[in-house]
């Protein structure tokens, strides 16, 4: 079996510098702060955040964050303490920017996806060019309370495998039936129906799921959440929602068996 995808978190950007020497001396040895490190420092110790504020600002757990930031601050205090060079740098992150906004079709989307750095003004909806704008300018409360529908998502398509993929895409669609806003989610650690993600997407507001492949414990997780799971889905993320608003896509009725690293089986099933 293929090793899982990395764990992405969510960053704002990188750092204007690439770390710090010090001033006399020193030793030639270098302690390298990984991006989500340098972020939670931000978060915690600059900007004041709890962790649990910093948790849910990177997209991660709670105790994703403690284990990140006491890396980060015994890291520091090593450089600090023994004189090393500091440098900022690696990390499994993907940057919170690159924000569009179509002037034709209203769409507002990320469209920077997790392990790059790249991004391109094209609308996702009506392929139209768009102007780069600032997510801060943006009102995110009136989307709230719209209709949420998370996709699990590779490369722009529908990734098979729930559990193990890249990231989520989360689609917020107005009462006209319109989307008019598409994010990212990274996908938590280790099997779909022994993660968070179910509770994440819940607060999220997400209601409906548009999968290809899932075993019957991430169904059931995802069902108690109170979110709808329609499986046997494949294709680029924003067909597969059109589809579904159109009414075209139907639960195939049919999971998937795998296992995952540490051995966990997520059993074959099949709704009669």
């Amino acid at each position: 079996m293929s090793p899982r995808p990395k764990n992405f978190r969510k960053v704002r950007g990188i750092p204007s510098v690439g770390g710090f020497i010090p001033l006399y001396g020193g030793n030639r040895d270098t302690v390298v702060l990984n991006l989500e490190e340098y972020e939670t420092i931000l978060l915690c110790d600059y900007e004041g955040m709890t962790q649990a504020e910093a948790a849910r600002q990177m997209n991660v757990s709670r105790p994703t964050v403690t284990r990140i930031y006491a890396s980060a601050r015994q890291k520091i205090a090593k450089a600090l303490v023994h004189s090393f060079s500091l440098t900022i740098e690696g990390g499994n992150v993907y940057v919170d920017g690159g924000w569009f906004h179509c002037g034709k079709c209203g769409l507002l989307f990320n469209k920077v996806e997790p392990g790059t750095s790249e991004s391109g003004n094209e609308c996702l909806l009506c392929k139209n060019i768009c102007d780069q704008v600032n997510r801060e300018d943006y009102d995110f409360k009136k989307y709230e309370n719209m209709k949420k529908i998370a996709l699990p998502t590779r490369g722009g398509h529908i990734d098979d495998h729930f559990g193990h993929c890249e990231f989520y895409t989360i689609v917020s669609v107005n009462e006209q039936g319109q989307i008019v806003l598409t994010e990212t989610m990274p996908s938590p650690q280790g099997c779909g129906c022994k993660s968070n993600i179910a509770s994440r997407l819940q607060e999220d507001g997400v209601t409906v799921m548009l999968a290809g492949n899932m075993g019957a414990g991430a169904l059931n997780k995802l069902s108690a959440s109170g979110i709808q799971v329609i499986r046997g889905c494949s294709g680029p993320v924003l067909d597969v929602v059109q589809a579904y608003l159109c009414g075209e896509i139907q639960d195939s009725g049919v999971g998937c068996q795998h296992h995952d690293e540490s051995g966990h089986q997520c059993g074959h099933h099949h709704e009669s």
